[in-house]
């Protein structure tokens, strides 16, 4: 659903900049606000984002009533309650320019810092190893269990013990979730030269300190797959 690349992506910005044109020529405290909220989604390239992406810029309450004008004046759209996204159009397809359902997922999970990490179908198809889209979205989660509808896709957070993802990086999680889904000796000489190829000497050697405590079966199919 994101089509940042379509070329007549360029109109919207154009567009956009327009708006806050319009914003700075109007400009006092909270359209400065605006104008610094943009700029900085913008730099950041941020797809998906929430009031608490921009409360070093002002207090939560000023933040989210700026949120809730540039939405009333179109320059962003509501997702879900409390993550927006810039308001874009693609005039070609005639579709609105969506962010991806991990990138709100994501957004949801920094809004409420959590750390999460996809798992299931998921993992295997954000790491490479399937080209199965998933029916829904199941990330592990830090935070409590929670269920989401985004797009019409059925998105859930389920609570997991701190060992699961506390203390890996998120090439390690990720990893070990697709490995998992694989099941116990079913990851084939074609996964493992598959991740060898994505995984960088460096990530690989990260992986390797990370995953020491992990279940036996897992560590080997990394070490094989870490193998220089």
């Amino acid at each position: 659903m994101y089509l940042s690349q379509n070329p007549s992506t360029f109109d919207q910005r154009i567009i956009l900049d327009d708006m806050s044109q319009k914003i700075y020529n109007n400009c006092d405290m909270n359209n400065t606000l605006a104008l610094l909220i943009l700029k900085r989604i913008k730099h950041d390239k941020q797809s998906a984002f929430s009031c608490y992406d921009f409360t070093d810029l002002a207090p939560y309450k000023t933040v989210s009533k700026c949120l809730e004008r540039l939405e009333d004046n179109h320059v962003i759209s509501r997702i879900v309650p409390g993550i927006y996204c810039l308001y874009q159009f693609d005039t070609e397809m005639n579709l609105p320019i969506l962010p991806s359902v991990d990138e709100v997922a994501t957004c949801i999970a920094r809004k409420h810092q959590w750390t999460i990490c996809p798992t299931g179908v998921l993992a295997l198809n954000m790491i490479g190893l399937s080209t199965q889209v998933p029916a829904a979205y199941e990330y592990l989660s830090s935070g409590p269990y929670k269920e989401y509808t985004i797009y019409g896709i059925f998105v859930s957070f389920k609570r997991t013990m701190a060992r699961e993802i506390q203390g890996y990086s998120y090439i390690s999680m990720i990893l070990v979730q697709s490995i998992k889904a694989l099941g116990n000796g079913r990851i084939s000489e074609q996964d493992i030269q598959c991740l060898q190829r994505k995984l960088s000497s460096k990530e690989k050697q990260m992986v390797l300190n990370e995953t020491t405590h992990v279940q036996a079966w897992i560590r080997k199919a990394i070490m094989s797959i870490c193998e220089e």
